[in-house]
């Protein structure tokens, strides 16, 4: 073991002590108690064992086993030592195995954090999110019902976000979106058979087809191939400096959301940057996938739950704590457009073993958010997130309103992630009242 595994166990222990002994905790006065009780029946059990010893024949072996030839100090720290790890032990596991029928199925965590959630007034987490800019907008909207604050890490590889530019998120001073970089990186996709696609637009623009093998980042006119050329694993990553508030952020968040977002041009290229994958691995923080309502055609066709979570893990090498899945269908108007363009529904595989039973959790507003299964050991929560939406588009060419004096674009009606049951869900699964 490392000296800094060392080191980052003795500070979780003395944040642990620190929080058991937080006024408020309703802890203490039992753990007095117990002690005092614990003493009551030793020194009770002590009084009948010396009268038997004076009074009665023992057999010679007994001199040993209570180990008489030791001196009485090192006797009594030596049992006090073992009756102290003795009881501390039975009443952390005795706690656990109560706490196992009656937390909401979804809640998982160390004791000391599920009773310090509990007991004491704390502030809302600060939240860090990876996901496009539709998905930063939506998580902003109402993000003052799960949140304290919204840091956004804009993507490298979309484009959508110019280089240098912070951006103020909507109706907030506080929320914002960064870039991670200063510097201009490349997004590229090699397909299946070893085509590689360079740029966000040209990933973008796919409909189906082979199948993206992986993503990996370039510099801006540099060769794709003296990049992937020399690896033999899926996945490269890049040694390019990530900017100081990008990882500080991501040190001190509570919470890190992947999603909603392009998975291939606005999740996993900044997966691809060392320093970030690294952050999110030594972070504590609950890391939750908010799946898109729909694959995206050309990029992850005919993707489920379970495979987003493998993916998350292959580029960044942690593991997500929760997934949260649309469980809403859309109408049938809506459902046939998505199926003409190649885009299914993004649903939890049903066929794998959902690792318990189906339990279900009010949400406010008349909404459950549902426990359907573990994949990979991230706990995977279904809810009502969606909700129908007019958004204009360009008209395409070729259509019966693309006529000389019509307008260039034309409305539609699409699926989005609805922002306030998006907030409901976060709410509950992070315990924010």
């Amino acid at each position: 073991m490392g000296i800094g595994r060392v080191l980052t166990d003795a500070r979780d222990l003395v944040a642990d002590l620190g929080k058991w002994s937080r006024l408020g905790m309703h802890v203490k006065r039992w753990i007095l108690l117990l002690v005092i009780a614990c003493t009551g029946i030793s020194l009770g059990i002590a009084f009948i064992l010396v009268q038997i010893y004076r009074t009665q024949p023992f057999p010679e072996w007994v001199f040993y086993v209570t180990l008489q030839p030791v001196d009485r100090t090192w006797r009594a720290l030596l049992f006090l030592t073992i009756g102290i790890l003795g009881v501390g032990v039975a009443v952390v596991q005795l706690n656990r195995s109560l706490l196992l029928a009656v937390q909401p199925p979804y809640a998982q965590g160390r004791l000391v954090d599920l009773v310090y959630n509990y007991r004491l007034p704390q502030r809302r987490p600060r939240i860090v999110a990876f996901a496009g800019h539709r998905g930063f907008v939506a998580l902003q909207t109402h993000r003052d019902r799960f949140g304290e604050k919204l840091l956004g890490i804009a993507s490298i590889g979309d484009g959508l976000l110019p280089l240098g530019l912070d951006e103020p998120l909507v109706r907030s001073a506080t929320d914002r979106m960064i870039r991670p970089l200063d510097e201009v990186l490349e997004v590229c996709a090699e397909l299946e058979h070893g085509t590689i696609l360079t740029g966000a637009p040209a990933i973008r623009s796919r409909r189906g087809g082979v199948p993206i093998k992986r993503v990996f980042l370039t510099a801006v006119g540099q060769d794709p191939q003296s990049v992937i050329g020399g690896t033999t694993g899926l996945v490269t990553h890049t040694d390019a400096p990530v900017r100081a508030e990008a990882i500080h952020a991501i040190r001190e968040a509570d919470v890190i959301i992947f999603g909603p977002g392009s998975f291939y041009l606005s999740i996993l290229p900044n997966l691809l940057l060392d320093e970030v994958a690294e952050a999110i691995r030594a972070s504590k923080a609950r890391k939750v996938l908010i799946a898109n309502l729909m694959t995206e055609p050309g990029q992850t066709d005919l993707f489920d739950v379970g495979d987003y979570v493998r993916a998350l893990h292959a580029y960044g090498g942690f593991t997500l704590d929760y997934v949260l899945v649309n469980s809403a269908s859309a109408d049938r108007v809506i459902s046939e457009r998505y199926a003409a363009s190649l885009a299914t529904p993004v649903v939890a595989d049903s066929d794998r073993d959902v690792g318990g039973s189906r339990d279900t959790v009010g949400l406010g507003g008349g909404h459950t958010l549902k426990k359907i299964g573990v994949e990979d050991n991230t706990v995977i929560l279904a809810a009502d997130l969606a909700t129908r939406m007019a958004e204009r588009v360009p008209t395409p060419h070729g259509s019966r309103d693309a006529t000389p004096g019509a307008p260039t674009t034309m409305s539609i009606v699409v699926y989005r992630h609805d922002p306030a049951k998006l907030a409901s869900a976060l709410a509950t699964l992070l315990g924010v009242s």
